[in-house]
């Protein structure tokens, strides 16, 4: 039985040896067959005849190639849509302005989407024209709500009148005019670029930063904001160690004379002008030899130049100076150019900035944001991660996780507390340190000392 087994594995193996063999010697005389057929020719398996060979052509080859072999790079979320408010007309006057407001939007959008959009994002910003009026702007960002903006951005007017709308729909405001009252240093729902108390506060601190001793403060009579400032401003002079002393007028009043004797008398030699005529005010002040230190509230361009007439001025901003042309404002330069507002004739001013950075902050939210087509919810939660932006240098950092809700502040707010201070220099405006020196890169004054966040009631 033994021998049987073996000599049954002895013939397995030599079977299979011998298969193997002849599977080689096979596929070697079929491949001399093949080699056999001309070029381009292979042979039939069945018939054993040369056939031509079928090969895919080139089409065929680069539609493979352009669908699975290189995917897209970019990833596309969609087109993300904010909103921004501006007046056609002066605030004062109710003359025509400039609209910096719809030009800076307008050229912000295209250098934008031009780059690419943001974070995937492209942006698209409808622009409301609130023609001065209280009933208006109401209407308007109840408009823009209807139309799902994620966020009001770089708005530049007078917004107390939608306050309560704006609380109660959650429409987050970015940036824009520091000068509408408490909202940009109380309400939960601005996000400010810039600060409005520490507007009036800086105001005073570079007042005593070039060496004054009585500061006046002379505000238009025709908008509630700028009388709003005055016991602010007395209550930042007694903290600088400053005198102060306030007169209300008319910013159409056609003759200042008796304004300027009357602070000319008491002694007044830092003369902030809020709202006025600032033309007008210099002229009647150097009629009667009386030459202060002066200051227009929220402004710094060539119009205050002209109209100092050879004057001092000094002043600060809650964002950088239109003046200034520094490395880190290069984008908003490239901007400005693409709009009507270079003519010296009717050059931009502090608004275009402002604008600006708020369209800037609104950009810089959507750097945060991962999906396609973000709520307003989804927005407004990425708004309360920013901490430490100051974009690019163009503003001191802000942090808006304060405003979070749930968080310990007791205003719910970021208390933004850093501004500019200026001086204007043989004709020329540059930005100051709190010595009073010019500096040639922007330098953010903040803190103990300039700041006082305890705003009286």
């Amino acid at each position: 039985m033994t021998r049987r087994i073996t000599a049954l594995r002895r013939v397995f193996a030599i079977g299979l040896a011998v298969g193997l063999v002849t599977g080689l010697a096979g596929t070697a005389t079929a491949s001399a067959r093949t080699t056999a057929c001309k070029k381009g020719y292979a042979r039939n398996k069945k018939s054993r005849k040369c056939v031509k060979v079928k090969r895919p052509t080139a089409t065929t080859v680069h539609s493979v190639t352009t669908t699975t072999a290189k995917p897209a790079t970019g990833v596309s979320k969609g087109t993300v849509l904010l909103g921004t408010l501006g007046t056609s007309l002066s605030t004062t006057t109710n003359a025509k302005n400039l609209e910096e407001n719809r030009q800076i939007t307008q050229a912000w959008v295209a250098q934008t989407n031009a780059a690419g959009g943001i974070n995937g994002y492209k942006v698209k910003i409808l622009y409301k024209d609130v023609l001065n009026d209280s009933a208006r702007t109401l209407q308007a960002v109840k408009d823009l709500d209807a139309a799902g903006v994620l966020a009001i951005a770089g708005e530049q007017v007078i917004m107390t009148a939608a306050d309560s709308y704006i609380d109660k729909h959650q429409i987050p405001v970015v940036g824009g005019s520091p000068n509408n009252g408490s909202e940009n240093d109380q309400d939960p729902m601005y996000f400010p670029t810039g600060g409005n108390y520490s507007q009036v506060y800086g105001q005073v601190a570079a007042a005593r930063d070039v060496g004054a001793k009585h500061f006046r403060n002379l505000y238009c009579t025709e908008v509630a904001a700028c009388a709003v400032s005055v016991g602010i401003t007395k209550y930042a002079a007694d903290r600088e160690g400053l005198k102060f002393s306030s007169e209300g007028a008319s910013a159409v009043q056609p003759d200042y004379t008796a304004t300027c004797l009357s602070a000319k008398n008491a002694g007044v030699d830092f003369f902030q002008s809020n709202g006025l005529n600032f033309p007008n005010v210099v002229r009647d002040c150097s009629r009667q030899n009386y030459h202060p230190t002066y200051a227009k509230g929220g402004a710094a361009d060539q119009s205050v130049i002209d109209a100092a007439k050879g004057d001092n001025v000094a002043g600060n901003l809650p964002e950088f100076g239109i003046f200034y042309n520094g490395p880190e404002v290069q984008r908003f330069r490239q901007a400005l150019a693409t709009t009507n507002l270079t003519d010296p004739s009717s050059p931009a001013t502090q608004e275009s900035v402002k604008t600006w950075v708020g369209l800037e902050m609104a950009g810089a939210v959507l750097k945060r944001l991962n999906m396609a087509n973000p709520t307003r919810q989804e927005y407004l939660n990425a708004l309360y991660t920013i901490k430490g932006e100051d974009l690019g240098g163009q503003i001191a950092p802000v942090d808006y996780t304060v405003q979070k809700p749930g968080t310990s502040s007791p205003q719910l707010h970021s208390g933004y507390d850093c501004w500019t201070e200026h001086l204007v220099k043989d004709g020329k405006l540059y930005h100051m340190d709190t010595h009073g020196q010019i500096v040639t890169k922007l330098t953010w004054v903040c803190g103990t000392g300039h700041t006082y966040l305890d705003i009286p009631a």
